[in-house]
């Protein structure tokens, strides 16, 4: 039961080594002609230092949860809706959070849910 227990934690490990290579692609790619083209050489050494792991093929959906955290992101630091945002004289326009928020959360929990199906599928594979 012990040998179980750190399965799962080692399976979670990998899940958030995955969750961030896909955050890193994600800010890579949305900032290609600024920071993206020095992010993305990081993605991808990641992502072949996880490819080569076999074990850590049991994290992968935690890619498609790791693109959502960008999103996240966006919509947090617009969380005071659409229009101008104002603070201190200075004006700036603000998008609106909801449409990141959805698109978010839409990736992360996907990338959760496939994750733990695919892991009690393999507990009950092995019991």
């Amino acid at each position: 039961m012990a040998t179980l227990s750190l399965t799962k934690r080692r399976s979670w490990g990998w899940f958030g080594a995955w969750l961030l290579v896909g955050a890193v692609y994600a800010v890579g790619l949305v900032g290609i002609l600024s920071i993206g083209i020095f992010v993305l050489p990081v993605a991808i050494i990641g992502t072949v230092f996880l490819v080569r792991q076999p074990a850590s093929l049991r994290g992968g959906p935690g890619f498609v949860a790791g693109l959502g955290l960008p999103p996240l992101y966006v919509a947090l630091l617009n969380r005071g809706y659409g229009g101008p945002a104002c603070q201190t004289n200075q004006c700036t326009q603000a998008l609106d959070p909801w449409p990141w928020l959805a698109a978010g959360l839409v990736l992360v929990v996907a990338g959760v849910v496939v994750f733990v199906v695919r892991s009690r599928r393999s507990v009950q594979g092995t019991a």
